[in-house]
């Protein structure tokens, strides 16, 4: 018995995975505008801060959109 539940436990974590991963697809497709990222709770107040000061008020991103303004901004590449 033991090792059916092992085994169980295993499918039901590799169909875990790829649940995430769709809905992570999903998101990462998904677009939001300078003001929804000024709410989000994913990003610290710093990284707010410097979306609000890189981002386009009428141009809309994705998540990893973003995270690669951040990343430039942080790194000097900002213009």
């Amino acid at each position: 018995m033991k090792g059916i539940g092992g085994a169980l436990a295993m499918f039901t974590k590799k169909e875990a995975d790829r649940k995430n991963y769709e809905v992570e697809q999903q998101h990462n497709d998904t677009r939001y505008n300078k003001a929804q990222f000024a709410e989000a709770r994913l990003f610290s107040r710093i990284e707010k801060d410097i979306l609000a000061a890189v981002l386009l008020e009428q141009e809309t991103y994705t998540l990893r959109e973003a995270q690669q303004h951040i990343q430039q901004f942080m790194n000097g590449e900002a213009q």
